[in-house]
């Protein structure tokens, strides 16, 4: 119980840690991303302006340009106010192509001043464009229109959108900073957990280390009484109604010693102190074993029982045949005691998909949607008003826990026309 509460307690933590921490790389990723286009759209802009000024005081226009094209990567396209060409660049494709773009979307955006029949002798510059060409390709691009001693030059400007690849060392780094934070607060939290539950884990192994003391203490008076009862009928004045009442506390002893047995595996099993016997079993000597044991109580109670295993023998398995025992006697014994008169009680073995396959099969008053959930819980009954006193609810969860030691599952399935098929499967391991 404590360990799935700690699991459960870190899954929760590792899910709202995770959630919150994602959401927060994913913000700051797009901040940095929309800072660096600002960044480059704020080059661009830069760059026009520089350009501007240089054309306005100097009529070397190729070799700067050239220089521009090397260091900075962009795209230029000079002409007069005539719209005589005087350089255009040729490292993007379709650069023509792609400036008229670029013109004709400028035309539908923003106009731009051109001085030729103005008085006012200024340069200027169109504000920063994004536009797509047919291909799909972004570009970022801006129009100087320059003046200089005899005229009007325009300048197209012109810069490949940054894709996602530009911005991957950002990601890249964000997301080691997050990775390295989320360790950091996931190992924290573990060691939170623990601290938190390390009362609860004291208060849980103080209850079984009680339930275990007690349970042995409870050993030796049992055996006293059953002792004195022995030796009460053995008396030559023991008459009838004596021996019904030794009967009684007999059957009450037998059901003490029961429970006590359970508490103790549990206490051994909680404790991690556990011990298989591990050796080759012959499966279908222990099914006619467990049926012989199992069809006389069935016939006093006019139920029954039928088993039902292939033709061919099975092979060897390598198991603790003694657990085995234990865990389909619980389920036949929960069976039995939940089944009407003149009902059929089903042991059905066989092998499927290399595992041991044994089902319980009963046609009793069938176990609720509700109950289900808790079925394998300790001290759990369906029997709410506890009127069958021959279970105190640790049966199946006892099973439960003898089949997972032995990496196996047990399945509660609801049986067509009423009832419930309890289905135990163990990986196969034949002997070599």
């Amino acid at each position: 119980m404590l360990k799935n509460l700690k699991r459960k307690l870190y899954f929760l933590f590792v899910s709202s840690i995770m959630f919150v921490f994602t959401i927060v790389f994913f913000l700051l990723v797009c901040e940095n991303i929309e800072t660096m286009q600002d960044a480059e759209l704020s080059a661009l802009n830069r760059q026009a302006t520089i350009l501007v000024l240089l054309f306005e005081n100097t009529a070397n226009y190729v070799e700067n340009l050239e220089i521009c094209e090397k260091k900075y990567d962009y795209a230029f396209r000079l002409f007069t106010e005539q719209n005589e060409l005087l350089y255009e660049s040729c490292n993007i494709e379709d650069a023509t192509k792609t400036i008229d773009t670029f013109l004709e979307k400028l035309k539908h955006s923003e106009s731009i001043c051109k001085s030729g029949n103005d008085s006012s002798e200024h340069s200027v510059q169109s504000g920063i464009i994004t536009f797509h060409t047919e291909k799909g390709t972004a570009y970022h691009g801006v129009l100087c229109s320059i003046y200089t001693d005899t005229e009007y030059v325009n300048l197209v400007i012109m810069k490949e959108k940054s894709g996602l690849a530009a911005f991957l060392p950002a990601i890249i780094r964000y997301f080691l900073i997050w990775l390295m934070v989320l360790i950091a607060v996931l190992f924290v939290s573990v060691l939170i957990i623990r601290q938190a539950i390390k009362p609860a884990e004291k208060t849980m192994q103080s209850q079984k280390n009680f339930i275990a003391a007690v349970s042995h203490e409870l050993k030796t008076p049992l055996a006293v009484i059953l002792s004195a009862t022995d030796t009460i009928e053995s008396l030559p004045d023991c008459t009838t109604d004596i021996r019904n009442h030794t009967s009684l506390i007999e059957a009450e002893i037998s059901r003490m010693t029961r429970l006590i047995q359970d508490l103790l595996l549990l206490s051994s099993i909680d404790a991690g102190n556990w011990r298989f016997h591990k050796s080759e079993i012959n499966v279908d000597t222990l099914l006619v074993g467990l049926y012989d044991k199992y069809v006389n109580i069935c016939n006093q109670k006019s139920i029954d029982l039928q088993i039902k295993t292939p033709e061919e023998c099975f092979p060897a398995l390598i198991s603790d045949e003694d657990r085995l025992n234990q865990i389909i006697s619980i389920l036949l014994d929960n069976a039995i005691s939940y089944s009407p008169e003149h009902s059929v009680i089903l042991l059905d073995a066989s092998i499927r998909k290399n595992c041991l396959t044994i089902s319980i099969i009963d046609h009793g008053i069938g176990i609720s949607e509700e109950d289900k959930k808790h079925i394998f819980d300790r001290f759990y009954r369906c029997d709410k008003s506890r009127t069958k006193k021959g279970h105190y609810g640790l049966g199946l969860s006892v099973a439960n826990e003898l089949i997972s030691l032995l990496a196996g599952k047990i399945y509660l399935n609801d049986t067509p026309g009423g009832g419930c098929t309890f289905t135990v499967v163990i990986p196969w391991s034949a002997a070599e």
